[in-house]
């Protein structure tokens, strides 16, 4: 694993970012399909999940949102990070996630859109997600942190992780190959293309942001971490 850390980070928003992917609808049959497969994906992208969890400061007692909660790998760690005391709460756009989830930490979970959570403000400690926001439309990306932002506390913490532009030449080549395909074909990469979200997450009134790019198998994935 390859970790670049960056500071200046309340830039110009990358002109560079793909604006479209899939639909919500061929979102939810893409992963509907891809099930407990889904796993696979720990090859090229456990490691910046782990480096997320990790800088989210997870303590008992918390009450944390999981936005995407996937196959549920990452659910049973938060459960566990915030034992005694603690509430995790998960939600998905895929029944099949849900389910694996709900199979694997018994967690409270709901079916809801990304873009409009039904949580009032102000609920929770924590928020971690990975791998969702590189299927939302870019125009769509500001009000999604403008609702992370509402459901956080004050001085509430936000983990992103998001497949992200290269940093070195493994990882510019495989990037550059995902766009090639990507441009024939979105469904078949999941509807994920490369973001830089930290300008955006700036933007969205966060604070004290970091920004960090995780280099496994050559795949670089950007774990986001602000304040509320």
């Amino acid at each position: 694993m390859i970790r670049f850390t960056f500071h200046s980070l309340c830039g110009t928003i990358a002109s560079t970012m793909i604006d479209n992917t899939i639909t919500r609808e061929e979102a939810q049959h893409f992963y509907d399909r891809l099930g407990v497969r889904h796993d696979l994906a720990e090859w090229y992208e456990g490691q910046a999940k782990v480096h997320a969890l990790e800088l989210l400061d997870l303590h008992p007692g918390q009450r944390v949102l999981n936005v995407g909660v996937g196959t549920g790998k990452e659910h049973i760690h938060i459960q566990d990070a915030i034992t005694p005391g603690g509430r995790a709460i998960g939600l998905d756009l895929s029944p099949v996630m849900l389910d694996l989830t709900r199979a694997r930490t018994g967690a409270q979970l709901c079916k809801a859109d990304a873009c409009a959570l039904p949580f009032v403000a102000s609920s929770f400690d924590r928020l971690f997600s990975s791998y969702l926001i590189d299927l939302i439309p870019l125009a769509d990306i500001p009000a999604l942190l403008a609702d992370f932002r509402r459901v956080l506390k004050p001085g509430g913490r936000m983990a992103l992780v998001s497949l992200t532009e290269g940093v070195d030449l493994p990882s510019r080549t495989v990037v550059a190959m995902w766009k090639t395909a990507y441009a024939l074909r979105p469904s078949a990469c999941g509807g994920c293309r490369p973001l830089q979200l930290a300008a955006l997450v700036c933007q969205a009134g966060f604070c004290q942001i970091s920004r960090h790019v995780v280099v496994q198998m050559g795949f670089p994935s950007e774990v986001v971490v602000a304040t509320r």
